[in-house]
């Protein structure tokens, strides 16, 4: 509109004899009109700078959160091949057994003190899903005093209450205590912790157990030095 004014205008001027007053409206009007665009400019050249900025700072985002999703993957990725070399290491320590039976395919018992520090490894062998529902159970021989004896034993922090319920397991011992004991695995489950042995029993051997039940899945029979 202010070049359609500003043209009128210099037709008005050129087609008449401008007097000082008309050549004076006349430049101030083309002035004017000049300054209008000139705003209009900076004003769209402003918002197409923040426009720009805007998707610049969204760009950088995208690349620094793609980056990082990059960087997951890959720790992921090392990791599962890490599980995966850990399980064909325990898959082949020893032949698997028929399909369905469970083994105990390493165990290791330590003096620690008067105590045991144990390790188990076991494996089922079988289809994947069919989850494994036992316990473990060690069973110390050896002399108590000057006498043979057998006693199971529990884990370091099972300390006997005798205030518990007994529910078929040791007397004295309430079931949350025993909980370490328990497994629940669908091909393979590592269980480690603290046996408490009486300070005055000498223990010559034990025997590890994996019990459903009163059922022996799998037995193995460790000497100690």
């Amino acid at each position: 509109m202010l070049l359609i004014a500003a043209g009128a205008a210099a037709g008005i001027f050129f087609t008449q004899r401008p007097s000082a007053e008309d050549v004076v409206l006349h430049l101030r009007t083309e002035r004017l009109a000049q300054a209008t665009i000139r705003g209009e400019l900076e004003t769209q050249i402003r918002e197409a700078q923040i426009r720009n900025e805007h998707l610049r700072n969204e760009l950088t985002i995208e690349r620094s959160a793609r980056a990082q999703l990059e960087k997951n993957l890959a720790q992921l990725q090392v990791e599962l091949g890490r599980s995966k070399d850990h399980l064909a290491f325990y898959e082949q320590l020893l032949p698997p057994g028929p399909q369905g039976s469970v083994a105990l395919r390493a165990v290791e018992l330590e003096r620690n003190g008067a105590n045991l520090n144990y390790r188990v490894l076991l494996m089922r062998s079988g289809k994947p899903g069919e989850r494994v529902n036992a316990r473990l159970q060690f069973v110390a021989a050896g002399m108590l005093g000057d006498k043979e004896t057998e006693i199971s034993l529990l884990p370091r922090q099972a300390v006997p209450d005798p205030n518990a319920v007994s529910t078929g397991a040791t007397p004295g011992v309430t079931p949350e205590l025993t909980d370490s004991l328990k497994l629940s695995f669908e091909q393979f489950q590592r269980s480690q912790g603290v046996l408490a042995v009486p300070s005055d029993m000498k223990v010559t051997f034990v025997t590890v157990q994996v019990l459903d039940g009163d059922i022996v899945l799998a037995s193995r029979r460790v000497d100690l030095q």
